[in-house]
């Protein structure tokens, strides 16, 4: 079978007076993409021109992992996989169609962007309490280092700050630019001057400990990304991949008391970001209880459910 006839490059559809333009459409959709597919958005101008952007939903089990609980089959839809365009042609429509490869890698995007927004979330309800784990505060020693001495010498020397930290790959300006970029220090080029979010701690709290959680946790909270993607410090990324391997099916089916296993969270995890299927059970063990002592998440038995506070942070900041 030729690849013109498995992917047409264009389609007609004809206007009917029985059923709308949209469904015709995308029940046409359907048959060349799957049964999953859908019309995310769609929009025709007076003169017939058709803008039209796909997606793709797929079913997901989350069932409650207790004995007796019914099975769960929630829906996820993904948006906006691949818009096509339409013109009207005479009584017809005529529909340019994209091959299933590029449905197929929007698709993709679309995807890593929902794990990517979720993990935002998770962060951005979570940052004081992973702002307080050691391997994150070690990371993050740079940065406390740079607000706490622009607090304290403002305007603090870039040249003194650059040589306090002794490195020679410009990761010193690179956490400056981003501190800048943040609003928490203005950079002329050769001084650091403190902006509002770090000139509202006094200066006799820079020193303690309070100091270095509540700043550490502003800049994560305000920066997750910039820090993860821009700096590279993927120490940020650890906590909240673990968390949404619980929280993914708890905010699909709305509900905190959801409790899963090791197994439905392990088998989250891989879905979500693709690694850790090889993880021993009791250092996957380890993670989720560690992310009990923080508070992200509660156990009971042999079972993980939502800590409540957590779980109403993270729902108000994705839209999974």
């Amino acid at each position: 079978m030729s690849q013109s006839r498995l992917e047409p490059e264009v389609v007609h559809i004809p206007r009917s007076e029985e059923y709308p333009l949209e469904n015709l459409i995308e029940r046409k959709l359907k048959q060349i993409y799957g049964s999953g597919t859908y019309i995310s958005d769609y929009y025709e101008t007076e003169e017939g021109n058709l803008s039209i952007k796909i997606g793709n939903s797929f079913p997901k089990d989350v069932t409650d992992c207790r004995p007796g609980e019914e099975p769960v089959i929630k829906f996820i839809d993904i948006d906006g996989i691949a818009e096509l365009t339409g013109e009207q042609v005479d009584s017809r429509y005529k529909i340019q169609i994209k091959s299933r490869e590029e449905v197929s890698e929007g698709l993709t995007r679309e995807k890593r962007k929902l794990r990517e927004d979720l993990g935002d979330a998770m962060a951005r309800a979570t940052y004081d309490k992973i702002a307080q784990t050691p391997a994150v505060e070690n990371q993050l020693n740079p940065i406390k280092q740079i607000l706490r001495w622009t607090r304290l010498y403002h305007p603090a020397s870039f040249e003194d700050v650059r040589d306090a930290q002794d490195k020679d790959d410009g990761k010193t300006l690179q956490y400056v630019q981003t501190l800048e970029t943040l609003g928490f220090i203005r950079f002329d080029g050769k001084k650091l001057y403190a902006e509002d979010p770090l000139n509202k701690y006094d200066l006799d709290d820079i020193s303690t400990k309070k100091f270095n959680e509540k700043i550490l946790g502003e800049v994560v909270e305000r920066g997750y990304k910039q820090l993860s993607e821009q700096l590279g410090l993927n120490i940020l990324r650890h906590l909240p991949k673990f968390a949404n391997g619980y929280y993914f099916d708890a905010i699909e089916r709305n509900d905190p008391d959801l409790h899963l296993d090791l197994d439905s969270i392990r088998s989250n995890i891989v879905d979500l970001y693709g690694y850790q299927s090889g993880l021993h059970d009791w250092v996957l063990r380890d993670k989720m209880d560690e992310l009990v002592s923080l508070k992200i998440l509660d156990d009971e038995e042999d079972y993980y459910h939502a800590n409540e506070k957590t779980f109403y942070k993270v729902a108000e900041r994705t839209a999974v």
